[in-house]
């Protein structure tokens, strides 16, 4: 414990270097389209740029025509040029570009251009906003800064808030369901503590790990919610067997920590590998943000399990039957191990057992119904504008919405590249015809290309007047739009609609597979690429489902394998699979039917939006995979603990779901309220989150435990434990089974295995 006490303390001290260091959603994937877009504009482009924002200036009072409004324009732009990470910016009036003055004359844009990594433009975003704040304090003008980053930087802090909010209402409703499990105070509260322990250890660690590795906004939702739900679940099932032990034990602290840990304990890290093991397939993704946040899962799972195998043990030690203490008045403190006789969840099992094709045939009937709209899943991103919608950058990103394009607030970028050298009269020609392409679809209100600025300056689009101009251009004013060597150019083109939208990247989609070939494709060595917000989003989707089969064959693998180990069985590891891929599904299905398609998001304070967030089944797959097979431990062990004694199938799974359901349906209860309460989050994908892990653990402890494996395991009987002998001597050993309590654990040589 004094070890522990040093480990917290440093851990806290590091907690400020993750939650400081946390970016907006990263949609980069590694050799995708976009990503070599990024790359080429970094590489062969002499801009600093590497963001095109916006300031979006408006007034209730003032006229953009007017000289006040003109001169309150050129002074902000005046003062935010001057900022460290603004290296461009451009003054519409100026410019003379009507498309940057809306037709109300009330809002007039400014475009600015960003310097720095995405974590540098994220970190400066506030900072600019003070500065526009400042400087408009006492004028009738307002200036908002939006676009990628200004986004990011206000989602970040907005997750901040309803984070904090969430836990507020979790962590309170967490505690009742322990005091109602446990009766008393004591033992109610220390799973509660351990679970806190847990998150900030894991905080600690991904703050050591942020001088190395960049983590999404999203990370800390992730393990807030799986380290909190985790580790009160694993104290739980640790405590109700301390609890268990003491009692037929008269009072021995001593045998009963180490026979819990000799049973539950072993379960417990047993759980967590798996968990670890499927957030681990996760890895295979050529993404980032996947990566990430397998990381950060696994670093909560991995901090869970030590405090669950030392802080907890040496706790329960220093307790002793000081455990029971603080019962509620009222409430029957439940110690002792459950009585089968006369167990309400052992009459529940015996109804099913005794009608196992009728149950489980309904139930099964019910969950493929749930699976049903899975085959409408369409994969989106939200870049988070309606949760952030009273900030600055929430303000401007739905100005430019109303009254302009909605994508010139994060525009296409486009890089047309000829492997013959410098750009020459057929390529340039061919740009030309690329750009009236673009132009003629309706989806694309405007496009900044080279064509278009040869033929203002000089008359026309060739190679002769592109020489001129570059040796004309002694301020850098082509950087932007040509490469040092002449061979690629940059277009920018802007969206009728916002870049997170199906029509933008129906758009993309429409670029890369028709226009860019038809356009470009008559030119040998000429090409074009697309990137930029929209196209990340597709480049991440498209990696998601070339990932999904190779992810899903990991997993299930792993998985098979060792619960293969822990139950010497090969039916067992195959029924669990299916069931846990059949609760997964339900959940995806009703996630898709209300997020989607938005079938009672209202009740969730949400609205459909057409898609499910890119990353997230993905991310719930993994993740309820694992948990879903924390239960499957814990009940089948019980389970064949109960065969081992017998060899009576129906009377081992009696035993077992008597012995377990109530310990797995509080633990579920738990992990459904920490899940549910960040459904109160403004941020969609915290929203969709929530509840896609909430509905599949209700569903997995109620439908499939104590309805599906009873009925499924009566119907195969003792083939339930069957295992080639050849396999069985072949296979190391890895015990699971508890023995009762008040016994000690039998020595390895004499322990019965099927």
């Amino acid at each position: 414990m004094g070890v522990w006490v040093v480990v917290l303390v440093g851990a806290a001290l590091l907690v400020p270097r993750f939650t400081e260091g946390l970016t907006g959603s990263s949609l980069e994937v590694t050799g995708s389209e976009s990503a070599h877009v990024a790359a080429l504009l970094a590489e062969e482009f002499d801009t600093p740029v590497t963001e095109d924002a916006l300031v979006v200036f408006d007034s209730a009072e003032l006229r953009s025509d007017s000289a006040a409004y003109r001169q309150a324009v050129a002074d902000v732009l005046g003062t935010l040029s001057e900022q460290a990470g603004v290296v461009e910016v451009e003054n519409p009036y100026a410019s003379g570009d009507d498309v940057l003055f809306a037709r109300d004359g009330r809002t007039v844009l400014a475009p600015v251009g960003l310097a720095g990594d995405e974590r540098a433009r994220q970190e400066a975003a506030p900072s600019l906003q003070e500065v526009l704040d400042a400087a408009t304090a006492q004028g009738p003008v307002r200036a908002d800064l939006t676009g990628s980053s200004a986004l990011n930087a206000a989602v970040v802090e907005r997750q901040d808030e309803d984070i904090a909010r969430a836990e507020s209402v979790g962590l309170p409703i967490a505690l009742i369901v322990l005091v109602l499990a446990f009766g008393t105070l004591v033992a109610a509260g220390l799973p509660l503590l351990l679970g806190m322990a847990a998150v900030l250890t894991a905080f600690g660690v991904l703050g050591a790990l942020s001088g190395l590795v960049g983590f999404d906004a999203f990370v800390q939702a992730t393990v807030t919610m799986l380290g909190l739900a985790l580790g009160i679940d694993y104290c739980l099932f640790a405590v109700s067997r301390q609890r268990e032990e003491l009692a037929a034990r008269g009072g021995d602290v001593e045998g009963s920590v180490g026979a819990t840990m000799a049973t539950a304990g072993k379960a417990v890290l047993f759980s967590g590998c798996t968990v670890i093991i499927s957030v681990a397939g996760l890895m295979v993704v050529r993404a980032p943000v996947f990566r990430t946040m397998a990381l950060g899962v696994m670093v909560a799972v991995a901090a869970m399990l030590l405090i669950g195998l030392t802080l907890l043990p040496a706790v329960l030690g220093l307790l002793g039957t000081r455990v029971d203490r603080l019962a509620i008045p009222g409430r029957r403190r439940s110690a002792g191990p459950a009585d089968v006789a006369r167990s309400r969840w052992a009459r529940w099992t015996g109804v099913v057992m005794r009608r196992p094709v009728l149950v489980g045939g309904v139930t099964s009937a019910v969950l493929l119904l749930a699976v049903v709209p899975v085959g409408q899943l369409r994969l989106g991103f939200d870049v988070g504008a309606a949760a952030v919608s009273d900030t600055p950058a929430g303000r401007g990103y739905q100005l430019v919405d109303e009254k302009f394009a909605p994508g010139a607030a994060t525009p296409l970028g486009i890089v047309v590249r000829t492997s013959e050298g410098e750009l020459g009269d057929a390529e340039l020609a061919a740009l030309g015809r690329f750009t009236d392409r673009l132009l003629d679809h309706p989806e694309v209100s405007e496009v900044v290309s080279l064509g278009d600025v040869l033929t203002e300056d000089g008359g026309r689009a060739d190679a002769a007047t592109l020489r001129a101009a570059r040796a004309a251009d002694t301020d850098g004013a082509l950087a932007r739009l040509l490469s040092r060597d002449a061979s690629a150019t940059a277009l920018l083109v802007m969206s009728r609609s916002p870049a997170d939208s199906q029509p933008s990247l129906d758009l993309v989609r429409w670029i890369r597979d028709t226009a860019a070939p038809e356009s470009l494709g008559e030119v040998p060595g000429l090409s074009a690429r697309v990137g930029g917000l929209s196209g990340q989003i597709v480049d991440v989707a498209d990696e998601v489902a070339r990932a999904t089969p190779l992810v899903l064959l990991i997993v299930s693998g792993l998985s098979f394998l060792l619960l293969l180990l822990a139950f010497r069985s090969l039916l067992l590891p195959l029924g669990a699979i299916a069931m846990n891929l059949l609760s997964v599904g339900a959940a995806f299905g009703l996630l898709t039917l209300v997020f989607q398609e938005g079938h009672g998001a209202s009740l969730f304070g949400a609205e459909g939006t057409g898609f499910v967030q890119v990353y997230l089944p993905l991310l719930t797959f993994v993740v309820l995979f694992g948990l879903s097979m924390d239960y499957e431990v814990f009940l089948i062990s019980r389970i064949k603990e109960e065969w081992g004694r017998g060899r009576d199938n129906t009377r081992a799974v009696v035993a077992g779901v008597a012995h377990t359901a109530k310990v797995i349906t509080a633990a579920a209860a738990i992990m459904v309220v920490v899940f549910a309460a960040f459904m109160l989050t403004e941020v969609s994908e915290i929203k969709q989150l929530g509840f896609a892990l909430s509905v599949a653990v209700l569903l997995d402890a109620t439908l499939v435990r104590v309805v599906l494996v009873p009925a499924l395991m009566r119907l195969s009987g003792r083939h339930n434990w069957w295992l080639p002998r050849w396999l069985d001597r072949a296979l190391p050993r890895l015990e699971l089974t508890e023995g009762r309590p008040g016994e000690a654990p039998a020595p390895a040589a004499d322990r019965t295995t099927a």
